[in-house]
């Protein structure tokens, strides 16, 4: 454990609503989930500088959990696509983000699958993103106190030399290391094991572990809302592993994945899920 960190729970009235839909998922919102950024339904986010602050008054001395979440052409086009517009317009976000943290000590989870997928595009796309990461990165760490970690997907994903390799290419000196299974569900053992190997290759590199709905582990190789899964640990710091920052429910249980096995679109929240969640913990 190298973090002890006092995470915020939830009290927005959004939540306040769902708790009283769906009873029996109150039970997930006694813990602490993330708070995600970016385009949404075509939407650029506005003041978000402002938003962040308002936040973080609101928050203090406790402190939330953000993520990221606007890459140009963001999924590469699948359930959740969408993102920014332009190079141009996504610098000014992050500056704005940044702005909005200043000196606070939030955790910030940096853009789901967007490194990952610089493996699956074409020579010119995968270039263009991994400048545009190691620019965003630059404009954080410059302009922000957050604690910031990379995601690099999951353990099923790429091997732990590979994962390094692509660390390497956007990474600098000030980020705390890298984020695991966000929105995914390996197990904390098989997850932790990867991560560990990872940091082999990358030692001063420190983790987190998204474990919101990894209890029952993958169903297979089905990552879009499959059934009969089950909420993981719950936020902590104390996660019995030195390299291992914290275990976070980084994707809000309950969330959809995208429209596959009848859930709606990715990102919102589908009260039966939830529910099945909380009967299968």
């Amino acid at each position: 454990m190298s973090l002890n960190y006092p995470f915020w729970v939830n009290d927005f009235d959004r939540v306040k609503d769902h708790k009283q839909t769906y009873p029996l998922a109150s039970k997930i919102f006694e813990h602490p989930v993330s708070f995600w950024y970016g385009e949404r339904n075509g939407k650029e986010m506005e003041k978000i500088d402002y938003s962040l602050q308002r936040l973080l008054r609101r928050t203090y001395p406790q402190l939330p959990v953000l993520v990221v979440y606007n890459m140009p052409n963001r999924d590469i086009g699948q359930y959740s696509k969408g993102g920014a517009k332009t190079r141009e317009s996504y610098l000014n976000f992050l500056k704005s983000f940044a702005d909005g943290i200043g000196k606070n000590k939030p955790i910030l989870i940096y853009e789901p699958d967007s490194l990952v997928h610089t493996t699956e595009m074409s020579k010119e796309d995968s270039e263009a993103r991994l400048s545009l990461m190691k620019e965003g990165l630059q404009v954080l760490t410059n302009n922000c106190n957050a604690l910031i970690y990379i995601d690099i997907g999951h353990s099923n994903w790429l091997s732990p030399v590979d994962a390094s390799k692509s660390l390497n290419k956007v990474t600098n000196n000030k980020v705390r290391g890298f984020a695991v299974n966000v929105s995914n569900y390996r197990s904390n053992t098989e997850s932790m094991k990867w991560s560990l190997e990872l940091c082999e290759h990358r030692p001063n590199d420190y983790f987190v572990i998204d474990t919101s709905r990894n209890g029952n582990g993958p169903h297979g190789n089905d990552w879009c809302n499959p059934p009969g899964r089950a909420l993981g640990t719950p936020p902590t710091c104390d996660t019995g592993e030195e390299k291992c920052d914290a275990f976070l429910w980084i994707k809000i249980p309950g969330e959809s994945d995208g429209k596959a096995n009848k859930g709606p679109r990715a990102g919102r929240f589908w009260g039966e899920m939830a529910e099945e969640l909380v009967r299968n913990t």
